[in-house]
């Protein structure tokens, strides 16, 4: 039983470590901006609102839950004028919780993205993209906080004394970081798409501790400066027949000693598509499972989740639902532990694209991932 509660308190902090240091979901196509700043502007339309909010880790003992809210809004500048290669400007905010019994830690994300898509052919079916991001962070912690050494070994009781040389002071935080990604895509038959992206993500390297080592003789000097993050993501959409739609997708990324990779397949039914005084007017409901694995900042911790999702794409408005079931590592350590559930996450998306003044003469070119 020991062993389990051990578990259980280096699991919450490696959490609290990875969620510290970067944000992402499991719906990460939902959240353009966020994914990849390549993806600005990249949409059939004028301007997009997309917002997205995870609640993760409800079951775990005294309130250790995790809150992260996004909402982001881009525009498609010059498609008309530019032969349809076009700018795009957004913006993004983020706001990523993490709540215990004794304190939480609050990270607020302000991004500005900026792209360029640069058609590659005449009929406008292959399109590259680039796009930059600075981004404004500013954190706040309160709260006293609980770190594993200071767990009596015999007693299994917190002695506070006993933390490491470590301490937390109630504190803000404000650093200036910067992303950069590219995207491709190409349509080079009518039932297929292909698209691949890549970011490299906390190029500015901020140091963002918040936890002050006590000076000590021979000590070492401990690197706090956040790593880079390097991703990359792709997929397929097949049109089969008239009614469906099959999506597999991936996502890869490392950061420090920490590994994720994210897959999945998407089915699409379309049961609406047809043109409405001029418009195509076009309906298809989603379901996916997706399978997300890796290790966290100690590469002995392995996790898995399955995610189900659901998502409707109906006219100019998605909306998705994702639920994160864990599997092994944190939640067979779990399991046996009384008053302590699996761990669980769910997200809830949406998007909307306005055409904007008047009606495009290039929409159905600009290609975004979907589900």
């Amino acid at each position: 039983m020991r062993t389990k509660i051990y578990a259980i308190c280096a699991l919450i902090l490696a959490g609290f470590a990875v969620k510290a240091q970067d944000i992402h979901f499991s719906q990460y196509y939902a959240s353009p901006l966020t994914l990849n700043p390549a993806l600005t502007g990249k949409f059939d339309g004028f301007f997009r609102v997309s917002g997205i909010y995870r609640g993760q880790d409800y079951g775990m003992p005294g309130a250790s839950i995790f809150r992260t809210p996004s909402l982001s809004a881009d525009v498609s500048l010059f498609k008309n004028k530019m032969k349809g290669n076009a700018f795009g400007v957004g913006l993004a905010f983020v706001n990523d919780v993490q709540n215990s019994a004794t304190g939480k830690i609050a990270t607020n994300e302000l991004k500005l993205s900026l792209s360029y898509i640069l058609n590659l052919d005449k009929k406008k079916t292959t399109q590259i993209s680039i796009g930059l991001q600075p981004t404004l962070n500013w954190k706040k912690n309160s709260g006293t906080y609980e770190f594993p050494q200071a767990f009596n070994s015999s007693t299994l009781v917190y002695d506070p004394t006993n933390i490491n040389n470590e301490t937390v002071p109630q504190v803000k935080k404000m650093y200036f970081n910067f992303d950069a990604g590219l995207f491709f895509n190409t349509h080079p038959a009518q039932w297929i798409t292909f698209y691949i992206g890549y970011q490299m993500a906390n190029i500015a390297r901020p140091d963002l501790s918040i936890v002050s080592p006590i000076p000590s003789a021979g000590s070492k000097v401990v690197d706090n400066k956040l790593p880079f993050r390097h991703m990359i993501h792709g997929g397929f959409e097949f049109q089969l027949a008239k009614k469906w739609v099959l999506i597999p997708g991936f996502l890869y990324q490392t950061m420090g000693a920490a590994n994720e990779a994210n897959a999945g397949l998407t089915a699409g039914y379309i049961f609406q598509d047809k043109n409405v005084n001029g418009k195509q007017e076009k309906g298809t409901i989603f379901l996916g499972l997706w399978n997300r694995m890796g290790n966290d900042v100690n590469t002995a911790f392995q996790y898995r989740n399955i995610t189900p999702k659901i998502g409707l794409d109906y006219k100019n408005m998605r909306i998705g639902f994702a639920y994160d079931i864990a599997i092994g590592g944190m939640a067979s350590d779990a399991h046996p532990v009384p008053d302590i559930y699996r761990p669980q996450a769910y997200e809830l998306s949406f998007s909307y694209i306005g055409i904007g003044p008047k009606t495009y003469k290039d929409r159905d070119l600009m290609f975004s991932p979907r589900f």
